[in-house]
């Protein structure tokens, strides 16, 4: 699972930042696709004690019941980064040639660029999706295949404090 989506949004300003040193409510969306084969830039909307809009980019490492996500927030004023260790699995349903995915997890923030250098956090997230399969050319699913297309959308809700 690629913990983020959808259409390579322009990074815009930043509109608020944490308080210094003060713990703050921070919620973080991410949005991902894949269209036969080929990810989609992840787009990450953060509403909170941070409100911007950016990119995503992170590295899985497999892991007993799961994986662990490395992720790095890219927005205008500087990156945030945090660990995910995540729960997450497709359920196929090889009669509609689709699956839903769900997932979830907690997330430490681990530091940060720019504006968020120093940053601290934690929280809980949740990923759902959904996958649709590919066909041959007479309609039958293509069990097996890559899908035809993909999304998942992460919610990360929790705490941030910003030195």
């Amino acid at each position: 699972m690629r913990i983020a989506m959808a259409a390579g949004a322009a990074m815009l300003a930043l509109t608020g930042a944490a308080t210094a040193g003060t713990t703050h409510s921070q919620r973080f969306t991410l949005y991902t696709a894949n269209a036969h084969g080929r990810d989609v830039t992840v787009a990450v909307r953060a509403s909170g004690a941070i409100n911007a809009v950016g990119t995503e980019t992170q590295t899985e490492k497999v892991m007993p019941g799961g994986q662990l996500n490395r992720v790095t927030l890219h927005f205008a004023t500087g990156t945030i980064r945090l660990v995910a260790p995540e729960r997450f699995a497709w359920k196929p349903d090889v009669r509609s040639c689709s699956a839903t995915a769900t997932g979830d997890g907690t997330f430490t923030i681990t530091g940060g660029t720019g504006a968020y250098r120093g940053a601290t956090g934690k929280g809980t997230f949740t990923s759902d999706g959904v996958a649709l399969g590919a066909r041959s050319s007479n309609g039958a699913c293509l069990a097996k295949a890559m899908p035809a297309a993909n999304y998942v959308i992460v919610t990360l809700k929790g705490t941030i404090a910003v030195p």
